[in-house]
């Protein structure tokens, strides 16, 4: 399997996660897939758990690739954004992929943000060079 298709089965994981398609998804997994949740602590120790919690996620949300990359190690950095109701979050995800056939996804690590506006002390008047962009909840 070329890095082309490690950063096409990152790719095709998004939209099968959008599409909620389930299976389709836990065929990009390796059964001893996991993934941690950084800012809460979390870790799904395999895929079928992977699979299982993106299924049982209140639905109503909707998932947007901004960006997916082949980093040096081989690994994947994607980008998403995911909108649910007047909620929006930012997820950067490190994928590491199966060395064997098929390269199967083994781990990934996510870092979740929330869009929210900035706390009210950081203002130009306080720091000096200093720019904040409006607050557009349809702007990616």
């Amino acid at each position: 399997m070329s890095t082309s298709t490690a950063v096409d089965a990152v790719h095709s994981l998004w939209a099968l996660f959008q599409a909620r398609d389930w299976a389709g998804a836990r065929a990009l997994l390796h059964d001893d897939a996991t993934m941690h949740w950084v800012a809460s602590g979390e870790h799904l120790l395999d895929a079928d758990a992977i699979i299982k919690v993106n299924a049982i996620y209140p639905e109503g949300w909707s998932l947007h690739v901004i960006s997916v990359d082949e980093l040096r190690s081989g690994d994947v950095h994607s980008i998403v954004e995911v909108r649910h109701g007047e909620s929006r979050f930012f997820a950067n995800s490190r994928f590491q992929l199966d060395a064997g056939p098929g390269r199967l996804i083994r781990q990934i690590t996510e870092y979740w943000a929330t869009f929210e506006a900035p706390p009210a002390w950081r203002t130009a008047e306080a720091i000096g060079a200093y720019r904040r962009e409006p607050l557009d909840k349809n702007s990616p």
